[in-house]
């Protein structure tokens, strides 16, 4: 491989050093400043240093086809520690404001969201139900005067009929007299095998 090759494969591998850098100081601050549980903290590594180890190995092969060569770490190297006694302390602070202001502008919004939205919806919601209720409290109300308007010459026109029934009445008595009298029977033989153990 061509010196120009080597210079430029560990000009890269030091832009991957910085940038491995720059994303782990801001998912430092991240995970701290949006108080991410402890338990998660090692899934999460475990996911940094994948998604590193897959973008260096990517820019080796577009590089060098992906050998792997003293240079390649000493780039990283060169990269990483450069990056951390730079640059790091501004990422820090800086990455923290801008996670403070994404926070505030959030809560902005959501405060937004809320007064102008949800609070007016809720609050159509409550009125509409409260006026179904009124609107079914008047129809019940109505349908029962009505009916007790139809139902006056009707309670009139029943009492005549069952005057006039009497005389059947009188014939299905012993009928009916029967069927509760077999009733009660079958429900006290019901009631003793019940009673027993």
């Amino acid at each position: 491989m061509s010196a120009a090759a080597q210079g430029m494969t560990i000009a890269s591998m030091m832009l991957c050093g910085l940038a491995m850098g720059l994303v782990f100081d801001v998912y430092r601050v991240a995970s701290h400043r949006f108080h991410v549980a402890r338990w998660l903290l090692p899934g999460l590594d475990v996911a940094y240093w994948a998604a590193a180890t897959l973008g260096v190995f990517s820019v080796l092969l577009n590089h060098n086809q992906g050998e792997v060569r003293l240079y390649v770490f000493l780039g990283l190297g060169i990269g990483v520690t450069g990056y951390f006694g730079l640059f790091s302390g501004f990422v820090v602070k800086l990455s923290g404001k801008l996670i403070d202001i994404v926070k505030a502008l959030s809560r902005f919004v959501w405060k937004l969201t809320d007064t102008l939205a949800i609070v007016p919806f809720l609050w159509i919601v409550r009125l509409l139900a409260k006026l179904l209720d009124v609107l079914f409290i008047v129809t019940a109300a109505l349908v029962l005067w009505i009916g007790k308007l139809l139902l006056k010459p009707l309670s009139r026109l029943g009492g005549w009929l069952w005057a006039k029934l009497l005389p059947v009445r009188r014939k299905f008595a012993p009928v009916v007299n029967l069927y509760r009298r077999t009733r009660e029977r079958i429900r006290q033989i019901r009631d003793i095998f019940r009673k027993k153990p």
